[in-house]
């Protein structure tokens, strides 16, 4: 998947994490996806479409226990230390916000993608697996409490 495409998403992760919840994490790497295992306890997934359908998949937004907990115990200043209904929520809705920041960003390349409601799972060995789809990219990154990912998944981009 072209960079033009991945960046809008790495843009606004950054911008919705430093913004709503003080975090500013670090971009570790965008590759491919190559694995079905989600890296994290909770994951938010939206899908995207363009308006004649022939843009269609989703993004993936998985989150380890400790990053996520950290994330949100900032957002709502309310100290969290493991996954509950709270946390379940505001998984659906950083992902909500990530997905529309990437759209606007999107947009201005001339992309107009539309999003479904954000679906929301957690638990342990969640399989997410987005290598069945072209293109499909892994977008990893760091904060001081753990990882998180961005799993793309989008066919008929140009």
């Amino acid at each position: 998947m072209d960079i033009k495409y991945t960046q809008p998403f790495v843009d606004a992760t950054v911008k919705v994490l430093e913004t709503m919840a003080f975090i500013t994490p670090t971009l570790r790497q965008v590759g491919p996806w190559e694995k079905t295992v989600a890296a994290g306890q909770v994951v938010g997934i939206i899908g995207l479409s363009n308006e004649d359908e022939r843009l269609q998949g989703f993004m993936s937004l998985g989150f380890t226990e400790a990053s996520i907990c950290r994330i949100v115990s900032n957002m709502l200043g309310e100290e969290f230390t493991h996954i509950c209904d709270e946390i379940r929520e505001a998984v659906g809705e950083i992902a909500n916000m990530i997905s529309g920041q990437a759209r606007q960003g999107l947009s201005a390349r001339g992309v107009k993608l539309q999003a479904a409601l954000p679906s929301v799972i957690s638990g342990t060995d969640l399989v997410v697996d987005g290598t069945e789809k072209t293109p499909h990219v892994m977008i990893t990154f760091d904060t001081e409490s753990g990882p998180f990912e961005i799993g793309l998944c989008i066919n008929g981009l140009p």
